[in-house]
This record gives structure tokens, sequence and C-alpha cells, in this order.
């Protein structure tokens, strides 16, 4: 009667009696064993256990009852065979019942299919992503196996995140933007301009795929918009950063920022500045935008902007998050300015912060200071610890081995250009530093195939196409040397490398006797570079030669005014400064004029240095209490 309760119950106790009605030798004490077993399987069954553990301890149960009571006919391993089968495609819980049955509908369903032909082996790219082809899922998201191949979607990918209705996992969106931005990293170093084009393109396809699990992502956006840029598509640029901020609602600093920096590279600079603005506003703290929008006032001659605009972006952005660019350029503006003590505290303060200390644009611009001051042991040791940070830094092996060359050592110099440009050999800097010192060496054979390389690598370098025309001319060979300079200036007449190429074009006429086309040349130089004084003065000097004294004071004049109107320009301090620096500006203006400079006082000498001292001091606690080094 116990055997026919749990026969009617579950498939389990029709197993079970089976197993009893086969063994009807068996003794009392079996049959009691073998019903206890049917009741542990009905109990099982009627709350649905269904892991492999828990089949694996009923049919050990009844193997010890089976063994105990001799029964171990073919029924009884088909009695195990069942109840591990009917276990397995059970429900873990009364939620999944549903999904159980399709599962088990869909696995009755492949087996058919695969029974009735001859289909493909299950291989791993059977079985990987096949989006686009093969057997589609059905309704309920599981995979049917078929010749097609597999359309299985990948755990946290978009298109599985938009079927289960979860959102995708965010590593595999970074994964996607990390291959994406080193693909249009190593289009930046591609010999060919085909293979450039070819990896950006690329490059653009993997962004637009990370770009489908987070539209609000600004990463894509920005990774995109720097690739057209690169290709100079600033149209497509603009909608794909305008895209971007519709996307993020305004509220992404990053992409605010690029397309400041692309209107700036378009010669818009109100809608820069406006656009640095919205960067600053959407995140006080994004140091790039600080450092951006401090460049652009820099290059505008804003001198003062700018040394304020890096001062807020040192103060506001977190310690922890410091930005060596900022404390970089303050100590370069500080240098450029004649500031040395300023501007060694500031590069000091930078390598003190976790990103400074790995800047080698710090450590260069340190050594370049200390090399200028005449400290040669200090600015080596600086600019070994920049190669240590960056071994492949071609600024460090530019400005050392450019550095060790003055100084006489030929042998040093070339070594360090030479590992410089073994390490970057699409650098077209380096390859001409090379080339003038071999030039300089009297290696004129050599000097040309480095100059040539150079001009390969970057047509449009212009102090390349100068440095081989003096070399040549310095070798005599001057027809060839004319050609160059004439090369180099069809590259970009109005950029300011062109000034140099005019000036040095027009000192080979006037020594040619060509006086007519050497004024010519001075004429375009100054129209380029108006506040070059060296053009001035140079063709002051030819007129002087040639006898017109009344034009030598007229272009003198007109030198003055320029130096005037760029010295205005470029106050970097408060007006007070200004006025504290003008004994300088006035001796500059004298030595021009052919004037006798007026002889300074102890007393504004005292004063002047007084206030330099005091100025130094308040910069220095805008960004940080430092002991001032008296040197």
């Amino acid at each position: 009667s116990l055997a026919r309760v749990t026969a009617t119950s579950t498939p389990h106790g029709a197993c079970a009696r089976a197993g009893v009605a086969s063994s009807s030798a068996s003794t009392t004490h079996s049959m009691r064993s073998a019903s206890r077993c049917a009741m542990r399987a009905s109990g099982a069954a009627s709350l649905q256990c269904v892991g492999l553990r828990d089949a694996r301890d009923d049919s050990s149960a009844l193997k010890r009852g089976m063994r105990r009571s001799g029964v171990r006919s073919t029924v009884f391993r088909r009695t195990l065979a069942t109840r591990a089968a009917s276990s397995a495609s059970m429900s873990f819980d009364d939620d999944e019942e549903l999904g159980s049955k399709e599962i088990g509908s869909a696995r009755r369903d492949a087996s058919a299919s695969t029974s009735a032909a001859s289909s493909e082996p299950l291989t791993y790219e059977n079985a990987v992503l096949n989006r686009k082809g093969g057997s589609p899922a059905n309704d309920s998201g599981t995979l049917a196996l078929g010749k097609g191949g597999s359309t299985m979607k990948m755990l946290g990918s978009a298109e599985e995140g938009a079927a289960t209705g979860s959102a995708p996992l965010r590593i595999n969106q970074d994964l996607k933007l990390w291959r994406a931005r080193e693909m249009r990293n190593k289009a930046a170093h591609a010999r060919s301009k085909e293979e450039r084009l070819a990896m950006r393109l690329e490059a653009i396809s993997m962004f637009e795929k990370a770009m489908e699990y987070d539209p609000t992502d600004g990463r894509a956006y920005c990774g995109i918009g720097q690739i057209l840029t690169q290709m100079r598509r600033l149209d497509d640029a603009r909608k794909v950063y305008q895209d971007g901020c519709d996307a993020t609602g305004g509220d992404n600093a990053y992409i605010w920022q690029a397309f400041a920096v692309l209107e700036e590279k378009a010669g818009n600079i109100a809608k820069a500045r406006k656009y640095y603005d919205a960067a600053t506003a959407a995140d006080k703290t994004h140091a790039a935008a600080w450092h951006g929008w401090g460049t652009l006032e820099k290059n505008q001659g804003n001198y003062q902007r700018a040394r304020e605009l890096y001062l807020k972006g040192v103060r506001l952005v977190p310690l922890q998050d410091a930005s060596a660019h900022l404390y970089h350029s303050l100590g370069v503006m500080a240098f450029e300015r004649g500031r040395t003590t300023e501007a060694r505290e500031h590069f000091k303060q930078g390598v003190r912060t976790a990103a400074g200390a790995q800047s080698a644009a710090i450590w260069q611009s340190w050594g370049i200071l200390e090399a200028q001051v005449g400290d040669e042991e200090q600015a080596r040791k600086l600019f070994q610890k920049g190669l240590v940070v960056c071994p492949k830094s071609k600024y460090i092996w530019l400005a050392w081995g450019v550095w060790e060359a003055k100084l006489g050592y030929i042998e040093r110099a070339r070594e360090l250009l030479s590992k410089g440009c073994k390490l970057n050999p699409m650098d077209t800097y380096l390859l001409q530093a090379l080339a003038k010192l071999e030039a300089e060496s009297g290696n004129i054979g050599l000097a040309r195939k480095l100059f040539e390389q150079g001009t390969v690598l970057d047509s449009r370098h212009q102090p390349n196409w100068n440095a081989w025309a003096l070399a040549e001319w310095r070798a005599g060979e001057i027809d060839r040397a004319r050609n160059l300079f004439q090369r180099g200036v069809w590259v970009d007449p109005k950029k300011k490398d062109a000034a140099k190429l005019f000036h040095a074009w027009g000192v080979l006429e006037e020594r040619e006797g060509n006086i007519s086309l050497a004024r010519q040349l001075y004429k375009c130089a100054v129209k380029v570079d108006p506040g070059s004084e060296r053009i001035w003065l140079t063709w002051a000097a030819m007129e002087d030669k040639q006898g017109d004294e009344m034009r030598a004071i007229e272009i003198r004049n007109m030198c003055a005014q320029q130096l005037a109107e760029v010295s205005v320009g470029n106050t970097d301090l408060s007006p007070v400064a200004a006025f504290g620096n003008m004994g300088g500006m006035l001796k500059q203006l004298a030595s021009v004029l052919g004037l006798d400079a007026p002889a300074d006082s102890a007393d504004d000498e005292e004063e002047v240095e007084a206030f330099d001292q005091k100025e130094l001091t308040n910069a220095e606690l805008m960004y940080g209490e430092f002991a001032i080094k008296e040197e």
C-alpha cells in the first residue's frame, strides 16, 4: 500500500515501485528499507529539492537498501538514471518553474534538431557571439544551436542588458574604451598615412561600440572628437561634442574642455573662453579646464590672467588629484619672465605631488633652468631623473643633447641625440638637432641624409628647412640654400617660423650683394613677426651700410614702437610691477635707438629688489608657504 501511494504522487514512486516489484524474494527487513527509501524520494520530490547533491544522497540510500536486500537488477540502475535526470531538470524554487519548463523544451528541440540532421560540432567559434547571423534565439532568450552558429549574448554586454532589462557591466565599457584609446595612440606612431587613417577609423568604431553601453558617458564623445580633430574634420568634431553635451545635460566638464580646445585651434577665442568657463562651472576641480584656459590666455598675451587661472586651479584641485601641468606651466612662465627663484619653487612644489613626481616635463624644465644658471651637475641629475620616469621622453633627450653640444661635449651630445632618435624614430626635432650637430662637425653628407629624412617625416616642419639651408650655405652651396629657403617658406608663409626663414634668406642675399631682394625679404619677415627685435636691427644695420641713415632711423623707431606694445601686452604682474620693471624696458629702447640710457641710482635698485622679493613672497603664499632661499 505504501508503494501504491508513492506511485500516485510522483514518478520517483513509480521507479521505486518497479524496484520493489522486481525483488519478490527479498526479506521483510529489505522491504522496509526499500519503503523508507521510497518515502525519502517522495518527500524530496514534494519539496522540489533538485540539487545534484540531494540526488546523490537519495541514490546512495537506495543503493544501501538494495544492497541489503540483494537486489542488483537492471531495473535498479534505470531507476537511478531516471532520478538523476529528473532531479537535474527541476527548478530551484517555485518562481523559476516556468523557466525550467522552457529550458527543458529547448533542450528537447535542440536534441531533435541535432539528431534529425548532421549538425556542426559545438566548438568555441560556434558557441561565442554571432549576433548578425545563424539560428535566432527563441522567445525566452535561450540558445538554440544550429548550422548557422550561435546567437549567444555575452554576459554583461549591451545586448544582454537590453534583453534582460538590467544595466550592462561597466567593466566591459571600460575595456572597450581602453582598447579604443590604445588604437588611437598607436595610430599616432604609424609610418604611412593609409595605415594611420585605417587605425583612426577603427578607433572611432571602437568608441561608438563603447557608447552603446551608456550614451551618457562622456569619454566616448571626447575620444571620437579628438580623433576627428586630428583628422582636421572640425565640423564633425563639433557635432560630436554637441551631441555629448546634450546627452550629458551639460554637466560633463571633460566634453566642455575638449570643445574649448577645438574652438581654440580653430581660432574662435571667444567661444573657447565660453566653453572653458562652462567646464569650470560644471566641475571646479577639473584641472585640465583651468590649465587649458590659462594656456589660452598666455598665448593671447594675457599673462596676468593666465597666472591667475593657473593659481586658481592649484588651489581648487585637491592635493591627491593635483595636476602636474599646472605646476609646470607656472614654473615655465615664471622662468620666461626672468623670475628664476619663483620658477624653481614651482617645480619643487610640483614634484612633491604624486603626479608631478612622474612628470617628465617638470624634470626637463627644471633641468633647463639649472643649466641656464650654470649648475651643470644639478642639471644632469634632473635630466637623469626625468629619464627614469619616462625613458622615451623626446624632450629630455633633445634638451640634454643640445645643451651638451653647446658646452662642447660633442661625443656626449651625439650619443644622447642618437639614442633619442632610436627611441623616437618619428620625431623631426631630434633628427634636426642631430643633423645640425653633424653639419657643424663637418659631416655634411650624413647631415644631408638626416635633414632629408626629417623632411620626409614632416614636410611642414619649417625649422628643419631653415637648418638645412643654413648648413648648405656654410658648405658653399648657395643655390641649394636658396632653394631650401624657398621651399621652407612655401610650407606656410604666415607662421612665425617663416619669419626666421625670411630673415636668414635676407642675410644670405645681403651678403651676396642682392640688396633690393634682401630688403623685400626683411620686410616680409617683420610682417610675419613684428615683435622680433633681431630682424628689425638687422634691417636697420643693412640700411646704415648702404648709407641711408634716415631709413635706418625710421626702422629703429618702428622697432621701438613694436617692442613697447609687446612689453605692455606681456605684462604678467600688477601694473605696479610693470612700472617697477620700466627701467629695464627703457634701457632696451635706448639701446635700440642708439641713445645713452640713464644710470640707475642705488636707492632705485634697492627699491626694485625689495619689490621683487615682496611680490615673490605674495605669489608663493598663494600656493603654499616656502622658505625663500636667497641666491
